[in-house]
């Protein structure tokens, strides 16, 4: 068996790909299923200490990135890392115990140390220092023989004989565990190479590739979109300016849509900050990626997107906010009157509503970083474009229009939803634009 040391470094016969996909095999299992703090916190020691970070997975460190503790929380009096780290520890132990699993690479957490050992078995017999192990037998005494010329009995052929055939069965034994791990490895190996390469994952992969926390900035105009307006030159339209809102709340549609992509992001690995767009500054955009969540009721959407094919205009003398194509600028297809009934809309009685939802993923030159923005020209817009976001079958509706994991170019989607009894409907793709 071969061991990682305490630095975290990776023995000579694995990879760091071998060790991610026994990370998944276990956090699929049902012993951690059950448990989202054991899988967070195995997720994140493990993956550190493949980036090289592994003498930095520290208790504090570990409670202010997995448990969102702040970074000057008193350990001595708040023990949650202790207390995941035994559970994690005893999961592992029931995980590793059961006779399935021997013949797998072991990750496994040392009393004493938050720092993962990867092993790679060398037999298939059971692991140092447990139960059946040669090291914890007591040694058999050495057979003496008088007489060096002394000839061998045919009792001791015979147990010569059966020894051998023990050693054959053993071997078949060995061969078959190994060829069964190898056939669950590659089991393993394809399933998350289809994941990864699934249209949802391709997506979201600049974001989940840059380094850091994803910041997610959800608008401030819970009543819809405002009314004032702005000259924008650059564009030879009238865009709309937000106004500010101090009650705290979200639009549904916009919470729905948070949560769905929180959720993929998290999934993934990746830890999610989310601000209210008046209390995002434009340095905690530079930081890292972000997704913002809101047209017309966040102005970092509108000022970030004002520059592609699709941006968000506001024509105030006919009332309709709408989605702007700077290749067909007269037409005001995709709109959305701005002085229609907000609530109860849809109705049996009433006319047919659609709204209309824009999502941009570009490589932005002011923060530095990739931006997603997701957002509706009202809120069931937004709700319909994190439904499909979040939903691997609708995004491979795009795969023929779009390269999804070509991060060098700017994407965007135009979405259409019908709003039935005020439920926005499945999402339908109007456009596709990837410059």
């Amino acid at each position: 068996m071969t061991e990682v040391d305490l630095n975290g470094a990776i023995p000579p016969d694995l990879t760091a790909e071998m060790i991610l996909v026994q990370l998944e095999l276990l956090t699929r299992d049902e012993i951690f299923r059950s448990s989202r703090r054991s899988i967070a916190f195995l997720k994140y020691v493990v993956e550190e200490t493949l980036r090289g970070s592994g003498e930095q997975i520290k208790e504090r460190t570990i409670g202010a990135e997995v448990f969102g503790r702040s970074s000057s929380y008193d350990t001595n009096l708040d023990h949650i890392v202790r207390t995941a780290a035994t559970e994690l520890r005893k999961r592992l132990a029931i995980y590793y115990g059961d006779e399935k699993h021997r013949s797998e690479l072991r990750i496994s957490l040392l009393p004493g140390s938050y720092i993962p050992r990867f092993s790679a078995v060398a037999h298939a017999g059971p692991w140092p220092g447990e139960p059946g192990d040669a090291a914890s037998r007591p040694a058999a005494p050495d057979r003496v023989q008088h007489g060096g010329a002394e000839p061998v009995s045919d009792t001791s052929h015979e147990a010569g004989a059966e020894h051998s055939r023990v050693l054959r069965r053993r071997s078949g034994g060995r061969l078959a565990a190994a060829l069964a791990a190898l056939l669950l490895a590659g089991g393993a190996i394809g399933w998350v190479w289809l994941t990864r390469q699934s249209p949802e994952y391709l997506f979201w992969k600049p974001v989940l590739d840059t380094p850091g926390s994803v910041l997610l900035v959800v608008g401030d105009v819970p009543n819809g979109p405002p009314t004032p307006v702005a000259a924008d030159e650059s564009q030879g339209s009238t865009v709309a300016i937000p106004q500010s809102d101090a009650s705290g709340s979200v639009p549904f549609g916009d919470a729905v849509t948070i949560a769905r992509v929180t959720g993929v992001l998290q999934s993934n690995g990746k830890k999610v900050q989310i601000r209210r767009e008046n209390a995002s500054s434009f340095s905690d955009l530079r930081e890292g990626p972000v997704v913002l969540v809101g047209a017309f009721n966040n102005e970092w959407s509108l000022r970030l997107t004002r520059k592609l094919r699709y941006t968000l205009a506001l024509d105030a003398a006919n009332n309709i906010i709408y989605i702007r194509d700077s290749k067909n600028p007269s037409s005001h297809a995709w709109s959305w009157g701005t002085n229609q009934p907000r609530e109860h809309v849809g109705g049996a009685a009433g006319p047919v509503l659609h709204d209309y939802a824009l999502i941009s993923r570009i490589r932005n030159s002011e923060t530095g970083h990739v931006l997603v923005v997701v957002g509706g020209l009202y809120r069931y817009g937004t709700q319909s474009a994190g439904e499909f976001l979040t939903d691997a079958q609708m995004m491979g509706t795009i795969t023929k229009a779009a390269r999804l994991g070509d991060a060098n170019r700017d994407l965007q989607i135009v979405l259409e939803t019908t709003v039935t009894d005020g439920t926005p409907g499945p999402p339908s793709v109007l456009a596709v634009s990837q410059e």
